[in-house]
């Protein structure tokens, strides 16, 4: 046990290091109407990791994966149908966004004015891409699959697993807490940054995010495209 306690605390404290997750917690903490709904982006990461942990360890992971192998394998073209189709969505989607930049109405705000704008993300809105983020991150965090690896080595009871996951979660939070303690402490220095960030953002955000849309919907098109073409 005292080997797995050790791998569990290295693991999670090079996983804690992630830069996406701590990019994305710096944006979001200049985001939210009050400093403490940061947790309401933290803890769900935690807990995404904490379930994510109990689902491999049991082997719920693996049956999935095997549920989805076996889904699509069966019903293949039903799946490139919808593929396609989410593809002309986002197409649309692209063509409405230059549209409504073209006709938004470019205003000069106050500091406080635009203060306020910056601080608009709801708790549940924080939840939501907590949940988001974690399970994407889940496809390159590898000292995560690292210490799942290691801990499938091991027979543990539901009494002996939950310490170990807490602690491996907690250690893994540890930056994104420290990060809003810090926050918390230089809050006025931290919103001048941010409203820096929001210019610049704003800025080229008109022109980049609608040609990010249109090529992800161009990319599935093709891809469903090539396997109606076989």
């Amino acid at each position: 046990m005292w080997g797995l306690l050790i791998s569990t605390i290295i693991t999670s404290a090079a996983d804690c290091l992630n830069p996406i997750a701590i990019t994305q917690q710096f944006v979001l903490q200049g985001l939210v109407k009050k400093p403490k709904h940061i947790w309401y982006f933290i803890i769900p990461t935690g807990v995404v990791n904490l379930i994510t942990g109990f689902l491999a360890y049991y082997g719920v992971v693996t049956l999935l994966g095997g549920a989805w192998s076996y889904f699509t394998g069966r019903h293949s073209r039903l799946l490139f149908s919808f593929e396609m189709v989410l593809g002309v969505v986002f197409l649309v989607w692209a063509f409405y966004m230059i549209r409504k930049n073209k006709t938004r109405d470019i205003e000069e705000d106050d500091e406080e004015a635009v203060t306020q704008k910056i601080k608009s993300v709801s708790p549940v809105s924080l939840v939501i891409l907590g949940i988001g983020s974690t399970i994407a991150e889940l496809t390159s965090a590898l000292p995560y699959f690292a210490f799942l690896a290691i801990l499938l080595n091991y027979r543990l009871t539901a009494f002996q697993l939950t310490p170990i996951l807490v602690l491996y979660n907690l250690i893994y939070m540890l930056p994104l807490m420290i990060l809003y303690f810090i926050y918390v402490k230089a809050q006025d220095k931290f919103d001048y940054l941010y409203r820096i960030i929001k210019g610049q953002i704003k800025k080229w955000g008109n022109i980049a995010a609608p040609i990010l849309v249109f090529l992800i919907g161009i990319a599935l098109i093709i891809h469903s495209a090539l396997f109606f073409a076989m």
